[in-house]
């Protein structure tokens, strides 16, 4: 194991975690945009306006992912 890792190595690292900890906001975001409506006795279905925020919202995670990706080999952190 190189000591510190590639940079390609850690690029991935980091853009792996960024896609993790979006796709945990992207699901409670989901949820509460589900749960919200029920709770406030509203009518909830699953619509096509759901699907499109929930679409975005993974959209979101996407470019994050590749943005960190990108930014860690352009300029890696100074040492």
């Amino acid at each position: 194991m190189q000591i510190p890792p590639s940079t390609d190595v850690d690029a991935k690292n980091r853009a792996f975690r960024t896609f993790v900890q979006g796709l945990g906001v992207d699901v409670v975001s989901a949820t509460a945009l589900a749960v919200v409506p029920m709770l406030a006795g509203s009518d909830f279905a699953w619509s096509r306006a759901y699907w499109l925020a929930v679409a975005g919202l993974a959209g979101k995670t996407a470019v994050l992912s590749a943005v960190s990706y990108v930014a860690r080999k352009v300029a890696p952190p100074a040492v």
